[in-house]
């Protein structure tokens, strides 16, 4: 083999190697890959109330969510539920009271990187709403894994959709154990939780010890959201947790066949990240439209 075709296999070999992948195991779950580097997974079966990501992970492998712990087993990775819609709890599983559940229809289009998916919102043999979700990882050249969580959400009959008494409610992330008692930033500069939870911003960050030093994970608020920027709640005085909630303070009211859309970027990674760090990760979002 002579030298120029031997460069061009071993670049042919790299590229191979970091080639995008999905892989679905048909029944349950997809994980997104970079290569050989697993990035998170799509969990989607049947045998749970929702649909939701977990593990997603920072671009060494380390696990930044958390599902199902014991003491609110209802925490699914990185999730999007309300907990009051017409009466009915999306949010919690176990606890007492009317619940709905957020069932897997169907694929979409499928890419390398992203993936579509059907839902529908439904309770007691009603459906209250249908979704179309996309879930993206986006490649950075920053050290950071990214993945964009697109979803339109259509009344299948008048619908409100609340936080009831949880403005929590939203899409958010319960992170990994050792990740509790952490610290805030947003994009205002908070770093007070009191002041950062409930606070409109364009982004949220939480930081917090990981194996080998600190882990970090952000949610960001699209500027074409509803009501943008809407508020964030984030907690660290029982544990970890980081949600993008538009009801935070107000409800939003949908019609028969009415739709919302709402577009995140959640990012994970390693070191505590700087307000300076992060803004430009959110920058070089919003550039790309």
């Amino acid at each position: 083999m002579t030298r120029r075709a031997w460069i061009a296999a071993a670049a042919a070999g790299a590229a191979a190697a970091r080639a995008a992948r999905l892989k679905d195991d048909g029944r349950a779950e997809v994980a997104f890959y970079d290569g050989s580097r697993h990035l998170f997974s799509y969990r989607y079966g049947a045998d749970r109330p929702k649909t939701y990501v977990h593990p997603l992970k920072a671009p060494d492998g380390t696990v930044v969510s958390l599902d199902g712990p014991e003491d609110h087993v209802h925490h699914r990775g990185l999730m999007l539920a309300w907990s009051a819609i017409n009466g009915f709890d999306f949010w919690g599983e176990t606890n007492p009271g009317r619940h709905g559940q957020i069932v897997h229809e169907g694929w979409g289009s499928r890419g390398d990187r992203r993936l579509a998916s059907r839902l529908r919102w439904e309770a007691e043999g009603a459906v209250l709403l249908r979704e179309q979700r996309m879930l993206a990882a986006v490649r950075s050249p920053q050290p950071v894994n990214l993945l964009d969580w697109d979803s339109e959400l259509t009344a299948e009959t008048t619908v409100l959709l609340s936080a009831g008494k949880h403005p929590y409610n939203g899409l958010g992330i319960r992170v990994a154990p050792s990740m509790d008692f952490g610290e805030v930033i947003n994009s205002a500069g908070t770093t007070d939780f009191n002041k950062a939870s409930g606070e409109p911003a364009l982004w949220c960050a939480y930081h917090g010890k990981a194996p080998g030093g600190l882990a970090g994970v952000g949610i960001f608020n699209h500027p074409a959201n509803p009501r943008h920027p809407s508020p964030f709640f984030v907690m660290n005085d029982k544990f970890g947790y980081l949600s993008a909630a538009p009801t935070f303070t107000d409800s939003f009211p949908l019609e028969k066949g009415e739709s919302i859309r709402f577009r995140w970027r959640v990012g994970a990674w390693r070191g505590a990240w700087t307000r300076q760090e992060i803004d430009r990760l959110y920058q070089e979002w919003t550039r790309e439209g």
